[in-house]
């Protein structure tokens, strides 16, 4: 045993002889000044080198006890936004559902002498946003291709592929694989037939032309469906002329019309039977 190890031993039986004999002379009848005044002296300046070692950790130990009771309610909290979050993120899904239903219902109220089918939009993935959307009927509810679709008080698609329970739907704004609709456009002089044949992704516009007419047309003029060729149910509304491309032959012309559906936020369609 070396001499570092015996002082060790030397050091914590003084400590106990010296706690021993505080005991004795506190809780004891009798005093002893001499015991006292010694473990007194031994006590004192080891107080005085451990009380602020011992003060520091309390001190700590109440910090982190703090810092965990934070980090409890920071997490508590955050669940809860998150949670407040998602019931205004639902309430204002719904908020939009009901405003296009009702511009569902505005459609239907207008044209009493039409059948129309209302669907719920089932998925409209973001990569083809634009493209297309599958709603929750199909045949089993009556629907067929090539079904004129109504979304947001106006024109915003064609039925193409069709299933038992779900179609697919060809927007408008799909550029790459426009169909052709019969239109017209509703001037002071009379009805100007033409096409829409394409949409502008530049300008947000459909374009329209082979016009029947050389008249006058006017910006905010209405646009709607036709029933020229026969296949397409007429007067759905389609948009208001934005702007015309002029040329030399009235005929040629081509009219951007600004759609009346808004394709941002489709969560309802009608199916327009013919």
């Amino acid at each position: 045993m070396n001499k570092l190890s015996k002082l060790i031993i030397a050091f914590f039986v003084f400590l106990i002889l010296s706690f021993s004999l505080l005991f004795v002379t506190t809780s004891g009848s009798h005093d002893i000044p001499f015991l006292s005044s010694i473990v007194s002296g031994v006590m004192t300046p080891i107080e005085k080198i451990f009380s602020p070692t011992v003060s520091f950790i309390t001190a700590q130990r109440t910090k982190i006890e703090d810092l965990f009771s934070t980090f409890n309610e920071n997490q508590e909290l955050k669940q809860s936004i998150a949670s407040l979050e998602n019931i205004s993120e639902d309430n204002k899904t719904l908020r939009l559902e009901n405003e296009s239903l009702r511009k569902d219902l505005g459609i239907v109220a207008s044209f009493p002498e039409k059948s129309f089918l209302s669907s719920l939009v089932l998925v409209r993935n973001p990569v083809s946003w634009t493209e297309q959307l599958i709603i929750d009927a199909g045949t089993e509810q009556g629907v067929v291709e090539n079904m004129l679709v109504v979304a947001n008080g106006g024109l915003a698609g064609i039925v193409t592929n069709v299933e038992s329970s779900s179609a697919n739907v060809k927007l408008l704004t799909n550029s790459d694989e426009f169909t052709k609709i019969p239109v017209k456009i509703l001037t002071q002089s009379g009805d100007i037939y033409g096409i829409l044949y394409g949409y502008d992704s530049d300008s947000n516009s459909f374009v329209v032309n082979q016009l029947n007419s050389m008249d006058e047309i006017k910006i905010d003029s209405n646009v709607v469906t036709s029933d020229l060729a026969g296949t397409t149910p007429a007067n759905i509304q389609v948009g208001k002329v934005k702007s015309i491309s002029s040329t030399s032959n009235n005929l040629n012309r081509e009219v951007f019309i600004e759609p009346t559906t808004d394709f941002s936020e489709i969560y309802s369609v009608l199916l327009v039977e013919e």
